[in-house]
Parts: structure tokens; C-alpha cells; sequence
């Protein structure tokens, strides 16, 4: 008989919106009601207006809606329109025994947690998860450890990094990897010879972590060496016009919108192969599913999740791509494994797939998990929030959670050294608007970001423009203004010194110069 849960208060920032986190926490809250515990979904309304997650609810879950205030991205440290109604919900959930609470995603969705925290001290126990492999993730959890009775990672990866991090924590680590719905047996496919061979993306349409534009030049290179074939692409997500325009006069394209739960399995399952050009992942939920379908996955390599989930060759396929390599060079890269794939019995293939998920990523294994997690974390002493620090990650009258400490040291000791020179600030987030401050009496021509969705934007008065037309603003110097991907935009400045223009970073241990033909420089105190 599974172990039945604590009561479980799940916060959701963007609320059912096209995301493999929202797919999660649906699932593990409907499996943990179906299974008695009680549940409640906080749901928050999303940054971006759109199409919701198709997911039907188990009636056992308590929705607290949440969708009529501000998105909690956009809240500025400032949680407390949030707090009655969570407050409301904590108490009724911990009427009889703790309530485990699990923030999710944003730091300001950890700010509500720990001021239930300070509030209701042994009332609560807190659980941080991190998703996705990137600095925020682990910030957060190393941000808020005082407070999380228990710290989840979703890949052995993950689970190693934070292990480093925390070390006097490695007890309260727990590895708790996706879980999907799993058929018992595969549906038929019809031999790949005698057809072209089906491939299909599902998730969203995201140009910095998804590298939705490789898809289209996929098909393109695929086109160019006669390798017969048909693309699905099905989702939903900012970089959807882009890739509308981009994928017009690709005839072995279609391009769908988002599917509900019964339509993806039924897509997954008629199609042979899964693409994936993701610069970086957790454990991505949609490779879950399509390996649970038996649909091949074909993905570019991530440091996190990717060899966890595929062994090469034999359940899947993966590319030697770098997370910062461009499209194109995604596109090559896939395009180089499906040709591999071709000469490969994807019959044998789609069955070891289908098998491995069964066994290791099912939703039974994944909720049996959970819920040792939680009763553990509802079974141990209560940690609590230090009330000498705000609860909020983005708190006002400072710098966030977003900027690490220095960082506003840094970047006065490289606007001095750039005093008088006209400048380009690559990263129109948090990082920026929290030292927005700092550049007053700086020549800041407009802000360069990675996703175009925002070109033609204006962020506290200056234009948001791509990368390539910084040289036209007249600037001289680009200043790198993001710790979390500080690391991938150095690796891509060439766009910039192509254009003579100098790249200045804030957060590296060396200085490097180059030549001005080459004009990048690294500055650190």
C-alpha cells in the first residue's frame, strides 16, 4: 500500500500555463489526492496571456486561484497581496499536522513560503525544488536553505551540484526525477523504409533555452541530403510568430498548436522520433514522455538530464552540440544523428524506450518518491526563516536575490573605467532593473537581450534591441548585465566584436584582453 502524503500546498507561478513544470505539478497533485492526501494547487496568474495547459485536475485537488492579481514575476518583492489567501489555505491545511509547502520557479514564489515560514513556524515545513540546471535554480535553494526542511533536485546532475553547495544539507538532498503517464503496451508502428520517417517537438516555443529556430533549418538539412521525412511541431510560447514566419515554404513542416494530454500521447505515439535542440534542461518532461510513448528521442546533449534519460544508440539519440552553439549548428547536429538513427533497428530502439520509461519515470515510481519526501520532511524538526532578512527575493530598496554580492561594486569599478564611452547593456531582467540605478550617469544607448520577442520593448526608457545592431546605437563597449547566463552570452560575444565593439563582464575571477580588431576585454576587481 503506497505511503499516503501530509497535506501538500503546491505554488504555481504562471498557473496551467504550457510548461513542463505546470505538467508536473498537475500530475504529483492529482496522483497524491487520488492517493488520499490533501492537496491544494496555488495557481498565479501568467506573464504571458495565452493558451492553458489542457490537463484535467483529479476532483480531489483544492484549486486556489490566484490568476486575479499580478503574475508574481512582476510583484517586485512586494508578496503581500498574495499572503491573505496562502495564509487562509496553510491553516486550514495544518489544522491536524504539518503542512509541507512547495514553492516553485520564481524567487518571490520562495519569498511567500518563507513568510509562511515566520508566520506559522511549526505549522509548515518547506520544500525547495530545483528544475532546471542553471544558476537561478540553485540560487534559490542556496538563497532560502535556512528555511527548506527538505531540497529536491530533478536529475542526478542537479543533485550533485546542490550536494557541493550544501554539504552540511547532503541529508536533506533528495533526487525525485520527473514522472509521466506510461502506457503498458506501444502502439504499432509501420516500418520506416517503406515511409518517411515522422519526427515531432512537443513543448515550448522558446528561442533561449528551447532553440525552437533550429527546428525548420532541421528540415531544411534534412531536405538538402534527401532524407525523406515529415515534422510535427506542437506548442505553445512567445517565439510562436517567429517560428510561424520561419517555417513558411518548409512543405515537410506542420506547425500546430498546443495539444491536451491524450492527443500528445496519441501524437508521440504515431510519430518515430522526438527532436529536442534545448540548450539546457532538468529533466525535461516532454523526452519523458516521448520515450514513455516509444517515439525515439534525437536531442542536443545538456550537461543535466540528457545521458540520465537517454543511453545512446540504445533508447535515443543524442548530439554533441554545445549548449551555446547556435541554431544552425543544433540543426547539424540532429540532422547527423537522425541519418545515424536511419541505419539503426528503431523498432528494437522504440521498445527499450518505451521499457526504461516504464521502469524508472513512471508516475506510480514518481509519486512513491514524493511522498517518502514529504513525510520525511513533515517528520523532521521545523526550520524557520531568519527574521532579519526579507522574506522576498526581490525585495525593494536594494539589490535582489538576482545580483550576487559585489555585483554592484563590479559594475561601478567597470562603468568608471567606461566613463565617457557610449554603452550597450546586454540583459533586459531583474539583474539590470535591480542596478538600473548605477547607470544614471552612464551613456547607455539601449539594452541588447537574447529573445526577440522583446525587440522594439523599451525597459526604464532605453530601446530593447537584438545583439547584431548594437554597433548602430554608436556604442563603443557592451557590459554583460546577468549572473545566471552571464557565462553563455561571453561565449557568444563575437556578435558584438565583429562589430568593433569591446565586451566587458562582471562576475569573472581573470582579466582577459584582446586586441581592438578583436575588442573584447573582461574586467574584475
Amino acid at each position: 500500500m503506497p505511503n499516503e502524503a501530509p497535506p501538500s500546498l503546491i505554488l504555481l507561478p504562471g498557473g496551467l500555463c504550457v510548461s513542463g513544470v505546470s505538467a508536473w505539478a498537475a500530475r504529483l497533485a492529482s496522483s497524491l489526492a487520488e492517493r488520499g492526501s490533501r492537496v491544494t494547487l496555488a495557481l498565479f496568474a501568467n506573464t504571458s496571456p495565452g493558451p492553458s495547459l489542457d490537463f484535467a485536475l483529479s476532483d480531489n485537488v483544492r484549486v486556489l486561484d490566484l490568476t486575479h492579481l499580478p503574475p508574481v514575476e512582476w510583484c517586485q518583492g512586494n508578496i503581500s497581496a498574495y499572503m491573505p489567501a496562502i495564509m487562509r489555505e496553510a491553516l486550514e491545511l495544518s489544522r491536524d499536522e504539518p503542512v509541507c509547502v512547495l514553492p516553485n520557479l520564481h524567487g518571490d514564489c520562495f519569498g511567500i513560503a518563507a513568510s509562511l515560514a515566520v508566520s506559522l513556524g511549526n505549522q509548515v515545513r518547506i520544500v525547495g525544488t530545483a528544475h532546471s540546471d542553471n544558476i537561478y535554480d540553485e540560487k534559490l535553494l542556496t538563497h532560502y536553505e535556512p528555511m527548506l526542511s527538505k531540497l529536491v533536485c530533478v536529475s542526478d546532475t542537479l543533485e550533485s551540484k546542490v550536494r557541493d553547495m550544501l554539504t552540511m544539507r547532503r541529508l536533506d538532498i533528495a533526487n525525485a526525477p520527473y514522472g509521466v503517464d506510461v502506457p503498458d503496451a506501444l502502439a504499432a508502428r509501420s516500418p520506416i523504409a517503406d515511409r518517411p520517417i515522422r519526427l515531432i517537438y512537443a513543448g515550448r516555443f522558446e528561442h533561449r533555452q528551447k532553440r525552437v529556430a533550429a527546428l525548420p533549418l532541421l528540415s531544411g538539412l534534412l531536405t538538402e541530403q534527401s532524407i525523406a521525412h515529415e515534422m510535427t511541431i506542437v506548442g505553445e510560447g512567445p517565439a510562436k510568430q517567429d517560428l510561424i514566419e520561419s517555417c513558411q515554404g518548409c512543405e515537410h513542416v506542420t506547425l500546430r498548436g498546443k495539444a491536451d494530454q491524450n492527443e500528445l500521447a496519441n501524437l508521440l505515439s504515431t510519430h518515430d522520433a522526438f527532436v529536442l535542440p534545448s540548450r539546457y534542461e532538468g529533466l525535461s518532461i516532454a523526452m519523458l514522455e516521448a520515450l514513455a510513448q516509444g517515439c525515439v528521442p534525437v536531442v542536443t546533449r545538456s550537461e543535466s538530464g540528457t545521458e540520465q534519460a537517454i543511453t545512446h544508440c540504445e533508447t535515443g539519440m543524442i548530439a554533441d552540440v554545445a549548449p551555446d552553439a547556435d541554431e544552425y549548428e543544433a540543426a547539424r547536429g540532429l540532422a547527423a544523428c537522425i541519418s545515424n538513427l536511419l541505419t539503426k533497428d528503431t523498432t528494437a530502439m522504440s521498445e527499450r524506450a518505451h521499457a526504461d520509461a516504464k521502469t524508472r519515470f513512471s508516475l506510480s515510481v514518481h509519486t512513491d518518491t514524493w511522498a517518502d519526501v514529504l513525510l520525511n520532511a513533515a517528520n523532521s524538526e521545523s526550520r524557520f526563516w531568519p527574521a532579519s532578512r526579507p522574506c522576498a527575493f526581490t525585495g525593494g530598496g536594494g539589490p535582489s536575490g538576482s545580483v550576487p554580492t559585489g555585483g554592484a561594486e563590479r559594475l561601478r569599478e567597470v562603468l568608471a573605467q567606461l566613463a565617457g564611452r557610449p554603452v550597450v547593456i546586454h540583459g533586459g531582467g531583474r539583474h539590470t532593473l535591480d542596478l538600473a540605478p548605477l547607470l544614471a550617469n552612464t551613456d547607455v544607448r539601449a539594452i541588447a537581450d537574447d529573445d526577440p520577442a522583446r525587440f522594439g520593448e523599451k525597459l526604464l526608457g532605453w530601446r530593447i534591441i537584438d545583439p547584431e545592431s548594437a554597433a548602430m546605437t554608436g556604442a563603443t563597449d557592451v557590459v554583460i548585465s546577468s549572473a545566471m547566463h552571464e557565462e553563455a552570452i561571453w561565449n557568444r560575444r563575437g556578435v558584438y566584436e565583429e562589430q568593433g565593439l569591446r565586451v566587458h563582464r562582471l562576475y569573472h575571477a581573470a582579466r582577459v584582453e584582446t586586441k581592438p580588431s578583436l575588442a573584447a576585454s573582461a574586467i574584475s576587481p
